[in-house]
Formats: structure tokens, sequence, C-alpha cells
């Protein structure tokens, strides 16, 4: 994309977009990623496929992990998304790290967690991070961090003590 870059320079005499420092396989590759993110991926029917599809087009998935079908997760900043080890993430939960007028934000989910179904995640300025151990009900909207081991549910979410 060098000749892109330099006719931005020359002949328009601007800055040249982002896009222009990409290389010609980045520009194939990122709309068939967003393709199997979005249409493929989500209604696969096999639960080890799916999660293996996932990491495949780049997301950091730990082992033993359930994502339902029908889930979205962000791909305009897969490095910014972490779920660790033995995380259940029910069906049809989507995930956000960026927003209007702001950067890319991490969305850590730590061992253990379990998402209910139908749940939004937002990382907001900050980031979040879901806890260890903790649960998320389902159609809760979670937009703050939910400490280790803590149930959250609402909209937004109202974090209370675990009952186990």
């Amino acid at each position: 994309m060098y000749l892109v870059e330099k006719f931005y320079e020359k002949v328009l005499r601007k800055e040249a977009p982002y896009y222009a420092k990409y290389s010609l396989f980045m520009i194939l590759w990122k709309p068939l990623r967003k393709y199997l993110n979005v249409v493929v991926i989500p209604n696969v029917p096999f639960t080890n496929l799916r999660v293996s599809l996932y990491r495949m087009i780049g997301f950091n998935i730990g082992k033993n992990v359930f994502i339902g079908m029908k889930c979205y997760l962000d791909d305009m900043a897969m490095e910014m998304m972490h779920i660790e080890e033995d995380v259940t993430i029910s069906y049809g939960c989507y995930f956000a790290c960026h927003g209007k007028g702001q950067r890319h934000t991490v969305i850590h989910i730590k061992k253990g967690a379990y998402l209910g179904m139908r749940c939004n995640v937002i990382s907001g300025k900050e980031g979040i991070t879901i806890g260890e151990r903790s649960v998320v009900g389902a159609g809760s909207l979670v937009n703050k961090n939910i400490p280790d081991g803590k149930v959250a549910a609402g909209i937004p979410i109202v974090i209370k003590e675990s009952s186990e």
C-alpha cells in the first residue's frame, strides 16, 4: 500500500489514512474476519468448533471455555479481549471494546466466571474486569468491574454477595 501513501502525500497533499498502511493481505483479511465473526462462527452448532474458530481468528480464549451460539465478540480489537479458563458465556451475549469517542479498552473475564444469557458487556473508557468465579445474571448490562466471587444482575448491574 506504499503507492496509496505516496499518492496521498504527493498528489492530494494530505496525510494518508490509517488503512493506507495496511498490507494487501490485511485489507482482504479484515472483511473476511468480520464475516466469520458475525455470520459464520456464532451459528456453528458445535461448541468446541465454535471456540476453536474464535481462537483461529485471533481471540485469546483459555481452556475449557463454553461460548454459546449467537454471541458477538468485538473483533475491532481482538487483542483486548481476554477470556481465561473454565469460563461459561451463555447464548446471545454481546461484547464491545470500544464506543463513540472512545479508544479500545480491555475486557477481561477471569477464571470460572459465568455470564448469563443475553448479557451485554461494554468496556467503557477504563476497561472491564469480570472477577474469578463471579456470576452475571441473564439480560444484564455490565458497565463496571465485578469483583471476584460476586453476583451481578440488572441494567446496569447491581453487585451482590454470592450465595455460595
